[in-house]
């Protein structure tokens, strides 16, 4: 009978150090969509009809949003499926900009801004940037860094000062494992 019962706590220690050996961490997963915004301001002061460069930068960063900044140990994965900018307070009297590049990192955009995107009539209007490839590269070197560089440079010949803004904006959808 002894032999029984000893058989028996083995029998029961064998199961029960097998079931907790094989208890795995349960992770939690939580998904989350925000729009990070930052202005790029272009100023140019009066050349007196000479030629000069002009360049700004800005930075778009995961941590202006207090949900990604909260989170970001957790963050795993991060799709781009939207980005777009608005101009804001252009005027081009007696001023030309030529040469005009904008980029966000070493990725130049300038094409996908469209021909012709610096214009007094598209002050504040919001252009969808749509190429897939390009959002998909955003969101990998957001994923990396965490930020994007956004970069403007040009030529330019005023008779005056010349202010503007750029605002580009950028959904981004983090999945988080914890």
């Amino acid at each position: 009978m002894r032999v029984i019962k000893l058989l028996c706590i083995l029998i029961l220690m064998s199961i029960v150090s097998i079931s907790c050996e094989n208890e795995t961490d349960e992770s939690v997963v939580f998904y989350s969509k925000d729009r990070l915004t930052n202005n790029l301001p272009v100023q140019i002061k009066d050349t007196e009809g000479a030629k000069v460069s002009v360049n700004s930068n800005t930075v778009i960063s995961l941590s202006s949003s207090s949900f990604f900044k909260d989170n970001m140990i957790y963050l795993r994965e991060l799709d781009v499926p939207k980005m777009s900018f608005k101009i804001i307070n252009y005027n081009s009297n007696s001023s030309a900009l030529s040469n005009v590049k904008v980029f966000l990192d070493e990725i130049q955009i300038t094409n996908e801004l469209g021909v012709n995107f610096l214009n007094v009539t598209k002050n504040n209007i919001e252009f969808e940037i749509s190429n897939e490839q390009l959002l998909n590269t955003i969101a990998s070197k957001l994923l990396q860094k965490k930020q994007v560089v956004i970069s403007y440079y040009s030529d330019a010949v005023t008779q005056g000062q010349l202010d503007f803004d750029f605002e580009f904006s950028i959904t981004a959808r983090g999945t988080f494992v914890d």
